[in-house]
């Protein structure tokens, strides 16, 4: 009888396991989608450069988004960096100077696998297009481009709790960016604790004076002897970056209406043919340091649940790295929890992809917080 009875129930345990692994296999095998909308800011409209308010955000939905239709999810808002757009993340793309052609993983991507290979669970990522008409609006309130801070933190955040369906609860909502993204991570998360967190910045252009951004970058110069943004939008398609970015660094830091054709104050002028610091824009672009942040919003810092950011030692923009030296050195001067590391890579190459650092280490530390 025992005999009888194994071979009885051995069909059964079979049809159990392969109904487990088929189940499995249907679950993996799901994919989450892209959606596109437009989301109007009131804090973005009559702006001195003539910002379009209607702003489009992309929204990766989940696997089980549709097919579980009372289920809540955690939310990541995801900050692109300067030049870029939410595109950069939902498109796929190559370096420039990668001979490979390899295509970066597109933020679908990169959570579908990441959720197939057990890393993560399911999350909500919204990605909004905070590309101004001068290449970026670092995330601050302006007087020249407008109040992109308050359109992130309030308008933005408003709108998606009240039309997809996330834990609306900052204990289950994190922010992320790259660069420009990550100097806006970092900064929205020390100023609004009770919005986000948990903080992640990518490379971060925490914006600082070091490395190739001090009184003695070329940038300077050519911007004081600039006739137009097109004359630095032309040095910007030869390489160079830091004429324009630093207009766009301007407009965000220290923005005045009244001075066209760059509606900023710049933080250096010349004297005797040489740059001096030229107040208050000088002082203006210190308050917007992080790192002469920390102690002015230690009590916030303190609040959040995970703070995380990391560099690659070979940053082609060279002031970054030591800048979040700096920057970690403040927060464990102020008692502040936060991980931070040095990777070797680039700007860029070490991010996206199956074995990137996305999907091993920033989303599932994400998710390791946010969970419900």
């Amino acid at each position: 009888m025992k005999h009888s009875r194994f071979v009885y129930l051995l069909p059964k345990v079979t049809i159990f396991v392969l109904l487990i692994f088929t189940f499995q296999l249907f679950v993996f095998a799901q994919k989450g989608k892209i959606v596109e909308i437009i989301v109007h800011g009131k804090s973005l409209e009559n702006t001195v450069t003539k910002e379009n308010p209607k702003r489009e955000v992309s929204i990766y939905l989940p696997p089980s988004y549709e097919s579980s239709p009372t289920r809540r999810y955690p939310v990541i808002y995801m900050l692109h960096g300067i030049g870029d757009s939410h595109k950069s993340w939902t498109n796929s793309w190559s370096l420039p100077n990668d001979n490979r052609k390899i295509p970066y993983s597109t933020i679908q991507e990169m959570m579908d696998e990441g959720f197939a290979s057990g890393k993560f669970g399911e999350m909500i990522i919204v990605l909004p297009n905070q590309r101004t008409n001068w290449l970026g609006s670092f995330y601050v309130n302006s007087a020249v481009t407008g109040n992109w801070e308050d359109w992130t933190v309030k308008e933005l955040v408003n709108h998606i709790d009240k039309s997809y369906r996330t834990i609306a609860d900052a204990k289950s909502r994190g922010i992320l960016g790259h660069s420009m993204g990550g100097y806006g991570a970092i900064t929205l998360g020390m100023k609004h604790p009770e919005v986000f967190s948990v903080v992640f910045g990518l490379n971060p252009a925490i914006i600082d004076w070091a490395g190739d951004l001090t009184i003695e970058t070329p940038a300077f110069k050519k911007i004081l002897k600039a006739k137009s943004f097109q004359d630095l939008l032309d040095e910007y398609a030869k390489g160079d970056f830091y004429p324009a970015g630093a207009v766009t660094v301007a407009q965000a830091f220290s923005p005045n209406p009244n001075k066209p054709p760059f509606y900023a104050d710049f933080p250096f002028k010349m004297e005797n043919e040489k740059l001096v610091p030229n107040e208050p824009a000088f002082s203006k672009w210190a308050e917007h340091s992080p790192i002469k942040m920390v102690k002015k919003y230690r009590a916030n810092l303190m609040k959040l649940r995970g703070l995380r950011f990391d560099s690659g030692y070979e940053d082609e923009f060279q002031f970054i790295p030591p800048n979040s030296r700096r920057f970690s050195s403040e927060l464990t001067n102020n008692g502040i929890e936060h991980i931070f590391e040095e990777y070797n890579g680039d700007h860029r190459n070490r991010l996206p992809g199956k074995r990137g650092r996305m999907v091993t280490e920033v989303l599932p530390y994400f998710w390791d917080l946010l969970k419900p």
